[in-house]
């Protein structure tokens, strides 16, 4: 990789976030936000304020995706800030916490602004009112980590009680409680498909599948504190930032720590951003720099070592940059290895040693490559031997030359022996099925005997004559179940021709039933899986296809009959939904409903918001959803008539028309204990009847909280 830029902004960084339109943002411990062009490394906006920092944790700050909002946690208080960025001004505080906030978040639809508090409490907000739209499970200890999935589907909150409280957003109900990290929760990300990963302060890394409410992976462990994380733009590959100063690479595709200390500099690094415009890695330090890293480094000087053949020069950066392993560079250059060893050996056949040498020279010196090539020469000064044994059809001395060898066997002499086995096998194979043909059979193989890797296939086809002739007897009547016992009680049976027909078959099956399955073609899809889910390989894939079918179909089903009540439900017990097209149009249409009753919300105008959501009042997996912004248009409605000096009968009455819909939440708390300054009451809150959001149905609608029940 290649250092591109070092910026010094003076004060330490709290926090980088890359923006939708490639730009990346950088707030520091004033809170003073600056965005910068990471093309010409120019600051092109920011704004400042009056929030100042003591700890330098990149929880204690967000900017959403579109650089719009920056919300901060106010230091020694229980509130957070929220700043309109291109207004340069603040809009509110938001807070509710017993005890200072120790982490904030921002979803990436722009919609909801969350504060997680020392208390435990997680609130989410709308960003566009500052009102509470609800509270997440609470932890038991300090919230020290939020996340967001990509889509705005999914929020994940991580504790110093070591749990990770996962909700989906549509339907605002807990999705899953995940347990199994061992010390305090400090960062994670949504990676692809239903996946978190997760980081523990001391260097553990866990991947979850959300699916299942479980483990998934545990990565490679670093022995270091983590304090930042952040995603290549595939969701390929993870970067871990520490606090001594390094990145740690991860390849998640193969689950590996492709390198502990993947970069490495003389600051402590509290944020991290990767920069899909080109490639390039951000890292904000203690020390107020944020240094840019091209993780590919130079590709046009790299193309031109490779049409140079300087083949060492480019392998011995690989020691520096892992990451090119990853190039179309490295590719290439890999192709020319893949073609020039192909071409030696061809070379070494003919018995054209110096021709070999001359094309390998440019890989010679190649850690990588050197022991390859030291053993290809040295195997090939006995290749006039193994091509002598050949040629005399001495098979059983070039077999085990060639286990000495391991080079011949890519040898066009050791293709042809193998030819010749597979020719004579299958001779014997028919003949030994004939009356009186075990002899003859065992004749043709005369050649073979004596070969170790051979003499149990000639012995079992001689002694299960009969296990094979029942073996093509469930071939030609496709009883795979019965297939998959017998090659698994007599493994020589996969020597025969008809076992690598089958096989064939299998395998080309698995391709078009991945094919149908992608093009929606369950129907068809169905039936390749009750083949393939037969076969151990394809077991476990195959089973979870069948279950997405199987989901799939049901909600198809539902989206044909018009039948939104199925449709919405299925969603909400089967995440996996959410990507498929039709399923985002859904969600896509909710979330307009939504921004749009928001905006009611902020009125108080709950007959105006009953007549926004009229289409989805029958809808039970979106009545929590509903409910909780009708909270947050009764709380208005609860303000606005407290201003207006309304008769205290009408509050108190408001407020127990509120307990019985929503329970008691830190809503009406806070509106409690404003009433109480202002009127006389005996209320006791927990006297009173109590629901919850989970209780809540659209049959409860008032029009004025304050309104007596008939």
């Amino acid at each position: 990789m290649d250092a591109l830029k070092l910026l010094n902004i003076k004060s330490s960084v709290i926090r980088l976030r890359t923006l939708e339109n490639g730009q990346l943002a950088v707030v520091d411990e004033y809170t003073a936000m600056r965005v910068i062009d990471t093309k010409y490394f120019r600051i092109l906006d920011g704004f400042k304020s009056n929030v100042v920092h003591v700890n330098f944790l990149e929880r204690q700050a967000a900017v959403s995706a579109d650089g719009f909002y920056c919300i901060s946690i106010v230091p020694g208080s229980d509130k957070a800030a929220v700043f309109d960025v291109n207004h340069k001004k603040l809009l509110y505080r938001v807070g509710h916490h017993k005890g200072e906030i120790e982490s904030v978040g921002i979803d990436a639809q722009g919609r909801y602004c969350v504060t997680g508090g020392q208390d435990g409490k997680v609130f989410v907000w709308a960003l566009q009112t500052g009102l509470l739209a609800f509270a997440m499970p609470h932890h038991s200890d300090f919230v020290t980590s939020i996340a967001f999935s990509q889509n705005g589907q999914w929020i994940a909150t991580g504790s110093y009680d070591r749990a990770i409280n996962v909700m989906n957003l549509s339907t605002m109900k807990q999705h899953v409680k995940l347990s199994g990290h061992s010390s305090v929760v400090v960062s994670m990300l949504f990676i692809s498909g239903l996946r978190l990963l997760s980081a523990e302060r001391d260097g553990a890394l866990v991947i979850w599948d959300l699916h299942h409410g479980r483990i998934f992976k545990r990565l490679p462990k670093l022995g270091d504190e983590i304090t930042s994380m952040c995603l290549s733009l595939d969701k390929r590959f993870a970067f871990v930032a520490t606090r001594l100063g390094y990145v740690a690479l991860y390849d998640l595709h193969s689950f590996e720590l492709v390198r502990k200390r993947y970069l490495k500099i003389q600051e402590t690094i509290t944020s991290i951003a990767f920069i899909g415009e080109n490639f390039s890695l951000a890292i904000g330090t203690k020390e107020g720099n944020v240094h840019f890293y091209s993780l590919f480094g130079n590709e046009a000087e790299y193309q031109e070592l490779i049409h140079k053949k300087s083949f060492r020069v480019f392998y011995a950066l690989l020691d520096d940059n892992p990451m090119l392993i990853y190039s179309k560079v490295y590719e290439e250059a890999e192709n020319y290895w893949v073609r020039y060893v192909k071409t030696a050996k061809r070379y070494l056949e003919e018995g054209e040693k110096l021709k070999a040498k001359e094309l390998l020279e440019p890989f010679i010196g190649i850690a990588s490559k050197a022991s390859f090539i030291q053993q290809l020469f040295h195997d090939y000064e006995h290749y006039d031997l193994f091509l002598t044994y050949t040629q005399e059809k001495r098979y059983s001395l070039a077999y085990a030359l060639a286990k000495q060898y391991p080079s011949f066997i890519d040898s066009d002499a050791y293709k042809k022996m193998e030819l010749s086995w597979k020719k004579h096998f299958l001779k014997a194979q028919e003949i030994i099925m004939t009356q009186n043909g075990e002899e003859l059979a065992r004749q043709i193989l005369a050649p073979f005997r004596g070969i170790t890797e051979k003499a149990p296939l000639i012995q079992a086809m001689c002694t299960e004559r009969r296990i094979y002739e029942y073996f093509k007897k469930v071939i030609a009547t496709r009883n795979f179940v019965k297939f998959i016992e017998l090659t698994k009680m007599y493994t020589f049976l996969k020597e025969f021709s008809e076992y690598d027909e089958v096989m064939l078959y299998i395998d080309q099956l698995y391709i078009k039933t991945q094919k149908e399955f992608k093009n929606g073609d369950y129907v068809n899809a169905k039936k390749g899986c009750e083949i393939l889910i037969l076969f151990p390989e394809y077991n476990q894939e195959t089973r979870e296809m069948l279950e997405i079918i199987k989901i799939k179909n049901l909600f198809y089903e539902a989206l044909l009959a018009n039948n939104l009540i199925s449709a919405f439900s299925y969603l909400s017990s089967y995440p996996l939904l959410y990507d498929i097209p039709e399923a985002k149009k859904l969600e896509s249409q909710w979330n307009k409903v939504v921004d749009k009753a928001l905006s009611c919300a902020v009125k108080g105008d709950a007959i105006e918001l009953r007549n926004v959501f009229v289409n989805y009042l029958s809808i039970n997996a979106k009545f929590a959803a509903i409910g909780s912004v009708f909270a947050q248009c009764y709380a208005v409605q609860l303000e606005q008539k407290m201003e207006l000096n309304v008769p205290s009968v009408d509050l108190e009455n408001g407020i127990r028309n509120y307990i019985f819909m929503f329970g008691i939440d830190e809503t009406i708390l806070e509106f409690f204990d404003l009433f109480k300054a202002k009127y006389a009451t005996k209320t006791d809150l927990k006297m009173l009847k109590q629901g919850s959001l989970n209780t809540w149905t659209p049959a409860m609608i008032l029009s004025d909280i304050t309104a007596k029940k008939s």
